[in-house]
C-alpha cells in the first residue's frame, strides 16, 4: 500500500466497501419492511379466524337453545295428547258429560298455549335464519291446531248433548 497503485486499490476497495453496506443496509431494510407486513397480515388473518370463531359459537349456541326449546315443546305436546288420549278411556269408562267437558276445555287450553309456543319459536327460528327449525315448529304448531279443533268440535257436541 505504499504504492500509488495499492493505494488505490485500497481506496477502491474501501469505495465498494461503504457502497456494498449501504446496499446491504438497504435491502435489510427491505426486509425487515416486509417481515413487518407479513406479522400485519398474520395478525390480522389470526383476527379473522378469531371472529369466525366467535361467530360460529354464538351460532352453534343458538342453534342448541332453540333446539332445547324445540325439545321442550314437543314433550309439553306430548304430555297434552296423553291427556286427550286418557280422556278418551276416561269417557270409555263411563265419565260424566261434566266431567269430560271439564277436561277438554282444559287440554284445549294446554294446546294453545302449546301453539303458542311453537309459533314464537317458529318465528324467533325464521328470524334467526334457522328455515329449518322454524318449519318444524310451524308444522308442529300446525299440528296441535289440526288436533284442537278436532277437539272442539268434540266439546261442542258434548256440550249439545248435556243436560243443563
Amino acid at each position: 500500500m505504499r504504492t500509488e497503485k495499492g493505494l488505490s486499490r485500497a481506496a477502491r476497495l474501501l469505495t465498494d466497501s461503504v457502497e456494498y453496506r449501504a446496499r446491504i443496509e438497504e435491502k435489510l431494510r427491505a426486509l425487515v419492511g416486509e417481515i413487518e407486513a407479513a406479522r400485519t397480515q398474520q395478525q390480522q388473518s389470526i383476527q379473522a379466524l378469531l371472529e369466525v370463531a366467535h361467530e360460529l359459537d354464538e351460532r352453534s349456541k343458538e342453534r342448541d337453545t332453540l333446539l332445547a326449546r324445540f325439545g321442550a315443546l314437543g314433550a309439553t305436546a306430548a304430555r297434552v295428547s296423553g291427556l286427550a288420549v286418557k280422556l278418551g278411556d276416561r269417557r270409555n269408562e263411563g265419565a260424566g258429560e261434566q266431567e269430560l267437558l271439564e277436561r277438554l276445555g282444559d287440554i284445549r287450553g294446554q294446546m294453545e298455549r302449546v301453539a303458542a309456543e311453537a309459533r314464537a319459536l317458529a318465528e324467533t327460528a325464521e328470524a334467526g335464519g334457522w328455515t329449518e327449525i322454524a318449519r318444524q315448529a310451524d308444522a308442529l304448531r300446525q299440528e296441535v291446531l289440526s288436533t284442537q279443533n278436532k277437539l272442539a268440535m268434540a266439546q261442542r257436541s258434548l256440550a249439545a248433548r248435556a243436560p243443563s
